[in-house]
């Protein structure tokens, strides 16, 4: 049953990304498929008056939070790609040989191109070169989920398992933080005297350029199951987090759309901006 595959660096990324989409969809009917590159190791701990102990047990704990944040969603298909999280750019953890940062690229890129040939989407979603802020995962989660949309049918270095058909997604989008969101944050941070004037300038010119944005994906519906979603993720999200900064009235607004960038439409004929990622498909 094709469908959408949103392939995501950490547990929580995928509701901070794209958690509205996949609510919308997954109400839809259309089947959304979630892969998540690293297990969270490196995470921080909120919310917890243990966070030693917590810490230590930490991927489980994450592992935990994704299967309630999906339900919320209403995801049913989760695979994980099987890496350790390598924490941010320079630290120690991105030396780990278990990290997604250390992984052979071949074979990181195989392990996904499994998951498309066994769920077939029609569409996938990943991250920007950047990673959306230069964490190691994220950029490796664009470098393999470009590698894996781009060469899913080349059988030469990576041959059909017995079990498994050809398949190649039609379209394939990075997911983007618009520029207009950006400045609509910095203002409302500032007004609440949460930001200096410096900080509100040097945010004026973050995200992307709202020109550039090839789908706005209407989710204000989806708000508060998306906001129930990222509280589920309760070791990473806490309370004094700079999303819910924002005034709770205005959030529905501020997140109501999630913006995507397109890289490939396989020859469809596809038409800017799109509402809807399925255009030109159905």
């Amino acid at each position: 049953m094709p469908g959408l595959l949103a392939f995501h660096a950490h547990p929580d990324d995928e509701v901070t990304s794209t958690g509205g989409t996949l609510a919308r969809y997954a109400a839809a009917g259309e089947q959304v498929v979630v892969v998540t590159a690293t297990d969270g190791a490196e995470g921080e701990v909120h919310n917890y008056d243990n966070p030693d102990e917590v810490k230590a047990r930490l991927a489980d704990v994450r592992a935990e939070e994704i299967a309630d944040a999906l339900r919320i969603l209403g995801v049913r298909h989760h695979e994980w790609l099987g890496y350790r999280d390598s924490g941010m750019m320079g630290e120690p953890s991105n030396d780990h040989p278990e990290c997604f940062w250390q992984a052979d690229f071949n074979e990181a890129t195989a392990r996904l191109i499994r998951y498309i040939r066994m769920y077939q989407p029609e569409v996938m979603t990943i991250y920007d070169p950047f990673g959306g802020y230069g964490h190691p995962d994220h950029i490796n989660v664009h470098r393999v989920g470009l590698a894996a949309h781009h060469h899913a049918l080349d059988f030469a270095r990576f041959p059909l398992e017995d079990d498994e058909e050809p398949w190649q997604p039609r379209k394939l989008y990075w997911s983007v933080w618009p520029r207009s969101r950006v400045r609509a944050m910095a203002e409302l941070r500032f007004d609440s005297g949460l930001i200096d004037e410096s900080q509100r300038k040097r945010m004026q010119e973050g995200g992307h350029p709202d020109e550039d944005v090839s789908a706005w994906i209407s989710v204000e519906q989806h708000y508060g199951v998306k906001e129930q979603a990222w509280r589920a993720h309760r070791s990473q999200i806490p309370e004094d987090w700079f999303f819910f900064q924002v005034p709770p009235e205005q959030r529905p607004k501020v997140f109501g759309a999630e913006a995507f960038l397109r890289v490939d439409s396989r020859g469809l004929v596809c038409h800017d901006p799109e509402d809807d990622l399925f255009a030109g498909l159905r």
